[in-house]
């Protein structure tokens, strides 16, 4: 029996004596659960955190180095290589926004002879290629135009078919440029 003058519950109890009421020990049980939930959602969010930085820090660092490119530039060195952004700056600088550039067919190369890829990286330019098969060497040397610059990419174009017109600027390997002289 409790003091006189102590606070009593509804149910005539102090309340320190409720240890053995069920609603107590279902609240218990909820908040407990409630507590662990919290736990493992904290839990994975850390582990997604984790992944995230893991996975996108070298992309955004790699990216940071490029902050002085133009988005196509950037574009073209994180899809395809710092030698292919390198190529493409030095398409972009060696011919002029009036210029129509010649690529290789696409089963010669997938990636300078997809027409829409290179007109996305050398905008304005005009991108123009000669179809594969018996009929390539007759159209590179019909490319005598005195705004026609032709990529040299690997294999494309043999050298003999480039007409006497056309200068050779090196890149880098088998890369570079013929241009009108």
């Amino acid at each position: 029996m409790p003091k006189c003058g102590a606070i009593l519950s509804v149910a005539g109890r102090a309340p320190d004596q409720t240890m053995g009421d069920p609603r107590r020990s279902s609240l218990v049980q909820v908040v407990g659960r409630a507590r662990a939930f919290d736990l493992v959602l904290g839990v994975v969010v850390v582990i997604q955190l984790v992944l995230l930085v893991v996975t996108v820090s070298p992309i955004t660092q790699r990216v940071a180095l490029f902050r002085g490119d133009s988005a196509t530039e950037r574009s073209a060195r994180v899809a395809f290589g710092d030698q292919f952004g390198d190529f493409v700056r030095f398409v972009d600088v060696n011919v002029p926004e009036n210029g129509r550039v010649v690529v290789p067919p696409l089963d010669l190369d997938l990636t300078f002879g997809d027409v829409g890829l290179t007109q996305y990286l050398l905008f304005p330019r005009e991108i123009v290629n000669c179809p594969s098969g018996p009929d390539l060497a007759d159209c590179v040397r019909s490319l005598t135009g005195s705004q026609t610059y032709i990529l040299r990419v690997r294999d494309f174009p043999a050298p003999e078919d480039v007409p006497p017109s056309k200068g050779y600027l090196p890149f880098e390997g088998d890369l570079g440029l013929y241009y009108p002289r």
